[in-house]
């Protein structure tokens, strides 16, 4: 395992003595570093360079920034955690973290929940900064940029206090994102008994993280190239999309997982091809991918994309999502979709969902697809798989005449 350097920012210095008696216990070749303000934990990254931050809420600094907003923004490659004493998980200060922590971790925490959380967050990382996709990364003309509007969303949901109203007038400030996303609140995949014709009703009728994740998708879709290809119709990418995001999120709910964790399925289903979107731009991807292998099945193009660029859309697609910031549940979900076992660490409820919907549905389009031997071990999998087999036959048999009427253009 990689040996990892760690930073724990915590006023308390009895906290301090616990997390380096534990930690040593654990794992003796980790190195340890401890700060008791802001401004001394970030001298300490400046200088140092730690590769993980583990902080307690509220450490500002002295001009009253967040430590781990500005960690983010000024070194974003420092795994960040949260280890927090505060009691409401749901709070406004604890959503407004978890917008800046890769992980979020409550006290007392065993010490074996905390190197797990580590080292599953440096196993991404290392996913998601492999040679062969920094490689592919470099090829691609330009890297769509989170839209500014999601910043306000995100800050607009953490706050209790925000009416539904106001979210939906942000959305409203663009003209250009409203006229999509209501073009696609209004399609056939939502069955919404009457047409909606602003944002205000949307966020209201579909929710607020239902909404958030179709400004991300706008975002992409709208940035690919205008192209037509043999063997990728953009129509059928947003129906497949939304199909995932919808089977996700129901088998999340089968396993009993929170509310939270149901809306981090539906968004990782709906963003977890977004990478085919940014390989359009690359010139090798059409020639040396899709045009040999145009019209077969999707685990078919995966496999082509491994064995062309020793990386897939998969692993390209949640590097963006990185780069914005998602979660790393969602993160992780879009780079393993194919491959749940590269992680090498039992997966996420958000992982398995994704992987599942994904597969069950290209099944449903009679497309080869194999799930992963681990997951289908699973007892709740076992337990549902029929089921769930069923529900993806009948959303992709309710979608498929419906192509058309769902398209994202």
């Amino acid at each position: 395992m990689t040996k990892f350097s760690l930073l724990f920012a915590d006023p308390d210095k009895n906290v301090h003595d616990g997390h380096r008696r534990m930690i040593k216990a654990l794992k003796p070749d980790w190195s340890l570093m401890f700060a008791v303000t802001a401004r001394e934990a970030m001298s300490k990254i400046v200088i140092l360079r730690p590769a993980v931050i583990i902080s307690e809420l509220n450490m500002e600094l002295e001009d009253g920034s967040d430590l781990l907003q500005t960690v983010q923004k000024a070194y974003p490659e420092v795994i960040r955690i949260v280890l927090s004493s505060e009691p409401d998980g749901e709070s406004e200060v604890v959503l407004r973290a978890t917008q800046s922590a890769h992980r979020f971790l409550a006290k007392p925490c065993k010490g074996e929940v905390l190197v797990g959380q580590i080292e599953r967050a440096g196993s991404l990382r290392r996913l998601l900064n492999s040679r062969e996709l920094i490689t592919i990364i470099g090829g691609i003309p330009y890297l769509p940029s989170l839209p500014a509007i999601y910043h306000e969303l995100v800050a607009a949901i953490a706050s209790p206090l925000t009416p539904l109203s106001e979210i939906g007038d942000i959305i409203a400030r663009d003209v250009s994102m409203t006229g999509r996303v209501l073009h696609l609140v209004n399609s056939a995949f939502f069955g919404l008994p009457r047409k909606v014709s602003n944002p205000q009703t949307a966020v209201v009728m579909l929710g607020i993280n239902v909404i958030k994740s179709l400004v991300c998708y706008v975002k992409l879709f709208f940035a690919a190239p205008d192209v037509i290809l043999p063997g990728l119709s953009l129509d059928q990418m947003w129906s497949h999309s939304s199909q995932v995001a919808r089977l996700s999120k129901e088998i999340a709910a089968s396993c009993n997982a929170s509310a939270a964790v149901q809306e981090e399925a539906f968004l990782a289903g709906m963003l977890h091809d977004v990478g085919k979107l940014l390989l359009l731009d690359h010139p090798a991807y059409y020639h040396k991918v899709m045009k040999p292998l145009a019209g077969v099945s999707e685990k078919t193009f995966s496999d082509a994309e491994y064995r062309t660029f020793g990386t897939s859309h998969a692993e390209i697609g949640a590097y963006l999502l990185g780069l914005w910031g998602l979660s790393d549940q969602v993160v992780e979900a879009v780079a393993c979709h194919h491959r749940p076992a590269q992680l090498q660490f039992e997966s996420s409820v958000v992982l398995r969902a994704t992987h599942l919907a994904n597969a069950l549905l290209c099944m449903a389009a009679d497309e080869a697809f194999s799930i992963d031997p681990a997951i289908m071990a699973d007892a709740t999998v076992k337990k549902f798989f029929d089921s769930w087999q069923k529900r993806a036959a009948h959303i992709y048999r309710e979608s498929s005449n419906e192509t058309k009427n769902t398209a994202g253009r």
